[in-house]
């Protein structure tokens, strides 16, 4: 019981300590002075008991008042008439309650013995007021319909869009389409009778701005059964300058170069015929020098394609070059591997690689193509961005360092895919990457997106690196306040709640602007009912089913401190008149 007791007014307890020894000593000097043995002892005792008394006072004790609320179940939508009949007849005296997203969850939570949660769950943003309480996620019903959605957000004039998904329980006939904002047909598919059937669509960009794709559902007759937005931003497409260096003339040097002087893209190619003597191209641009590497020289660029035994030939204070202008200037670099690079180890090279068994690869973006690849994967540590996986493994990713990006792959002889007559993927895959590693353009912010889906009244996490002592973003009505990292003073992390369905913007000064898309209530009920789940069953599976329950706290009637407080210094102004 004693290790249950806990004071209100805890932070006083030294003092008070110190203060009742010190009034103890004295009362027990002045007593042994004044007193003979046998009262020394009894005004010894009424004199501890009275600077306790006091010190309890002083220190409002409370205990737990070992009652609970008992057990309680959350209703959350998806739970089933069974589950609810079930934990009624085993708990008869169990409370229920409603979830409401967004709104405080019951008092009572706090003081239950037991909290049984049934459907799909918590959304992510309240999970934080169950933190800690004795939690059993028992789930619910299984969602149907697309309950797996990858895409990229946005885009460049002359990509294609790429849409993969998982469709559950698909009903056989029905066709999944994606329309374009004008409701056009641009692809679709035959769902068939598998429990799960997967999918693959796209469609080319033509035109830059913010649009809104929809994935239908159709049945067999061409009536609408479902239709969600697929949100897209598609920019200008920007002709970025790049130097190539090749140890040697290869096929997929060629292969690439044509394709990139074909793109619009404004290349210098330096291959290496024979020790110190250099073979130099010149694509869309007028020809420049470039001897030794340098800051100054690679300052005129946005990408360095080097293969691996250029970087290795490289001098010191090239490397130191190289560096710097990723590091500083925001260069992106890309290695094109051969076997020796996945042993080497330098700060150009910031991956680590596994050996693996098949030497072909079909990646998720295009699964039904084959690559070549290095016996390698790369491991997907902390700061690895994946361009390109297959199964969820990592084959093509880069890393940031400072203001530029380092990147590679494990994908080889590229080439082969125009050879067979697959320009389309060959392209896909190249822009792609070149894309997302080169040197991005000065800007006053960079935008990141946490929140997946964003619904109104819910809130929209994100995240934006501005180089701006104290950025101030506004959504036109009001002022968003933001959380600046500890470590890196460039990232800020904010939250707003949009209220409305459509495009929304979040503006920061005149200078940079974040278009994001807002989805109705309805969209994506299935892949959002998944994600939920799998949220809840992550933070209750890990951190709260274990824990004990919370009971009030009860203090304790200091009445009863008073009363043996008095009747001590009564027994001490009496004992002498004895």
């Amino acid at each position: 019981m004693i290790d249950k007791i806990i004071f209100l007014n805890e932070s006083w307890l030294w003092p008070i300590l110190i203060g009742g020894i010190i009034l103890l000593v004295l009362f027990l000097l002045k007593d042994w002075m004044q007193a003979g043995k046998r009262r020394f002892l009894l005004k010894s005792v009424l004199a501890i008991l009275s600077v306790v008394s006091l010190a309890l006072i002083a220190l409002k004790p409370t205990v737990p008042s070992g009652e609970s609320a008992g057990k309680m179940l959350l209703l959350t939508p998806g739970y089933s008439n069974d589950q609810l009949d079930s934990l009624r007849k085993a708990h008869r005296k169990m409370k229920v309650f409603e979830y409401i997203p967004g709104q405080p969850i019951s008092e009572n939570v706090r003081t239950s013995e037991e909290i049984f949660i049934v459907g799909h769950g918590v959304k992510e943003y309240d999970l934080w007021q169950l933190e800690g309480l004795p939690v059993e996620y028992l789930g619910g019903n299984h969602p149907d319909g697309v309950v797996k959605l990858s895409y990229d957000r946005e885009k460049t004039v002359g990509d294609r869009l790429v849409i993969d998904g998982l469709y559950r329980n698909p009903q056989p006939g029905n066709r999944l389409l994606l329309e374009d904002p004008a409701g056009e047909g641009q692809d679709s598919i035959v769902l068939n009778s598998e429990k799960e059937q997967a999918f693959h669509l796209g469609t080319h960009l033509k035109v830059a701005g913010n649009y809104v794709y929809y994935l239908a559902e159709k049945d067999s007759v061409g009536n609408l059964i479902s239709t969600d937005p697929v949100p897209l931003r598609v920019n200008e497409k920007e002709n970025l300058k790049i130097l190539v260096l090749n140890s040697f003339p290869t096929f997929e040097t060629r292969t690439l170069k044509n394709f990139l002087a074909e793109a619009g893209h404004e290349l210098v190619v330096r291959s290496q015929i024979t020790r110190g003597r250099f073979k130099y191209e010149y694509l869309n641009t007028e020809p420049v020098a470039v001897g030794s590497l340098s800051e100054a020289t690679l300052e005129n660029f946005d990408l360095l394609l080097l293969d691996a035994p250029s970087l290795r030939n490289l001098s010191g204070n090239q490397k130191s070059a190289l560096e710097k202008s990723v590091r500083d200037n925001g260069l992106g670099i890309f290695i094109q591997p051969d076997e020796g690079f996945f042993n080497l180890r330098q700060e150009l090279v910031p991956f680590t690689f596994k050996r693996g068994q098949s030497e072909e690869v079909s990646l998720d973006e295009w699964q039904d193509v084959i690559f070549n690849r290095f016996p390698f994967r790369i491991e997907n540590q902390f700061g690895i961005q994946a361009v390109h996986t297959s199964n969820g493994q990592v084959v093509s990713a880069y890393k940031r360092v400072g203001q530029g990006r380092i990147g590679t792959s494990v994908i080889s002889n590229t080439y082969f895919l125009s050879l067979e007559g697959k320009s389309e993927t060959y392209r896909q895959y190249w822009s792609r990457a070149i894309e997302q590693i080169s040197r991005k353009r000065s800007q006053a912010a960079s935008w990141e997106l946490e929140t997946e889906i964003i619904y109104p009244n819910e809130p929209f996490n994100f995240i934006v690196r501005s180089e701006l002592e104290d950025p101030e973003l506004t959504t036109g009505t009001h002022i968003i306040p933001l959380v600046q990292d500890l470590h890196f003073p460039w990232l800020w992390k904010g939250t707003t709640w949009p209220q409305q369905e459509g495009w929304n913007f979040i503006r920061m000064d005149t200078t940079s602007v974040l278009d994001y898309y807002v989805a109705g209530e309805k969209a994506w009920n299935s892949l959002t009912a998944v994600q939920t789940k799998e949220a809840n069953h992550k933070f209750f599976g890990t951190t709260n089913s274990k824990r004990k329950t919370d009971y009030p706290l009860e203090p304790v009637n200091l009445l009863w401190f008073y009363a043996l407080f008095l009747i001590c210094m009564g027994g001490l102004w009496l004992e002498p008149k004895i």
